[in-house]
């Protein structure tokens, strides 16, 4: 076949080859535009940050009497992995301050999950009313089927402000996971 008879049913100045080129590579960059958002979507729940410990402000220092517990609501922004919700109740934890320092109790027993009460009567100390479970006032196990201590969560005072690396940790067992 001659050449010029090839070219007969193109137009002049549009080879065949760069048409179908530029129409792969428009689709390509369609089919890109359109799954990355799709990837980013799916990838989302895999985020590193997800389900660890943050820092979270509480309450005043100075509002905290020496030995005696107070249970506190910790609120702070909730993000799943799509979401996020402000002001957001958490938990809450029990703050024993001691003289500088202060201590953080996580408020659910690590046995079946209740809320852990403050007893003012025998010394104080914490104690669970669904199973009989009673801690000291450092959080330690004085008996019931509690597997372990109360859970610890680290503290630092910022501006005058407690501050409480919140967590949380499963329960029922005699290590201590975080959830």
């Amino acid at each position: 076949m001659a050449e010029s008879e090839r070219g007969k049913n193109e137009p002049p100045g549009t080879p065949r080859r760069k048409v179908v080129l530029a129409m792969v590579a428009g689709a390509c960059a369609l089919g890109a535009g359109t799954i990355l958002p799709v990837v980013v979507f799916v990838a989302a729940p895999l985020d590193a940050t997800a389900g660890k410990a943050r820092w979270v402000k509480t309450v005043r220092f100075d509002q905290l009497k020496d030995g005696e517990p107070k249970r506190i609501s910790v609120v702070d922004d909730r993000r799943d992995a799509w979401t996020m919700e402000r002001g957001v109740e958490l938990g809450s934890v029990w703050l024993v301050r001691k003289a500088g320092t202060v201590d953080a109790f996580s408020a659910v027993c690590p046995h079946l999950g209740c809320s852990v009460n403050a007893v003012s009567d025998g010394g104080g100390g914490f104690a669970c009313p669904c199973h009989t479970s009673a801690f000291a006032l450092d959080g330690l196990r004085r008996g019931g089927p509690a597997p372990r201590d109360l859970d610890r969560l680290a503290t630092r005072i910022d501006d005058g402000v407690v501050a409480i690396e919140f967590k949380r940790f499963r329960i029922g067992i005699p290590e201590r996971v975080i959830t």
